[in-house]
């Protein structure tokens, strides 16, 4: 008798076990999470610390706090935020695991709020430095280039949040049919799901026409 409860004590436990594994689901895959998150990059930076004033950091977040948040964005309910709402819309609960276990692994300071301001002083810096070149030493379209490759290109070069990609011509043609002033005003002020200047804080109104210059002409 003994022997045929302990042996449906070790099936009930098996049951329980593969059922909790089940539900569980597989590991979060970091790699995916990362290439996934690529079109965060713009606003939340790769290392997870905000670029730009107002945004939250994500390094360090627990885990299921951003799966949490995720779900609310695409859910569009929740949490309504045009430029979230978008971004989370075509994720898929395999890529929200993998990006909310992405920046949750990524590590921040002790030192709290000085310590991502430092970051993003540093940040902005380094970006500066790429992408502030002087209109009279290089024409346009090489600062154009420049500027996209810097920070435009995480949603035009994947068509993120309904980004027109760059060289779609269909995309594009009736977008630069509005118009070079209404293409700037957007691109400065933001528009549907894209942030002011595309996130480029540290990018001059030069800038950003250069590189509005640059994807129309590689989109004609």
């Amino acid at each position: 008798m003994k022997t045929v409860f302990r042996v449906g004590l070790a099936l009930l436990m098996l049951f329980h076990a593969a059922a909790h594994a089940q539900m569980s689901g597989p590991a979060p895959d970091v790699g995916a999470g990362q290439r996934r998150a690529a079109v965060c990059f713009a606003c939340h930076n790769l290392n997870g610390v905000a670029r730009i004033p107002g945004v939250p950091n994500l390094a360090g977040q627990q885990r299921d706090y951003l799966e949490s948040a995720l779900h609310a964005y695409r859910d569009g309910q929740t949490r309504q935020n045009p430029t979230m709402n978008a971004m989370a819309k075509p994720l898929s609960d395999r890529d929200i695991s993998n990006i909310a276990a992405y920046f949750s692994l990524q590590s921040r300071t002790s030192n709290g709020s000085n310590a991502s301001q430092m970051a993003q002083v540093s940040d902005q810096t380094q970006q500066a430095a790429m992408v502030r070149v002087s209109a009279t030493t290089e024409d346009t379209l090489t600062v154009g280039k420049r500027v996209f490759g810097s920070s435009c290109f995480a949603c035009h070069a994947s068509g993120a949040a309904g980004a027109p990609k760059m060289g779609d011509h269909a995309a594009w043609s009736a977008r630069i049919a509005q118009g070079n002033a209404t293409l700037l005003q957007h691109a400065l002020h933001g528009f549907n799901a894209m942030p002011p200047k595309g996130g480029c804080t540290t990018c001059s109104n030069d800038d950003i026409q250069a590189a509005i210059a640059y994807m129309s002409a590689m989109s004609r």
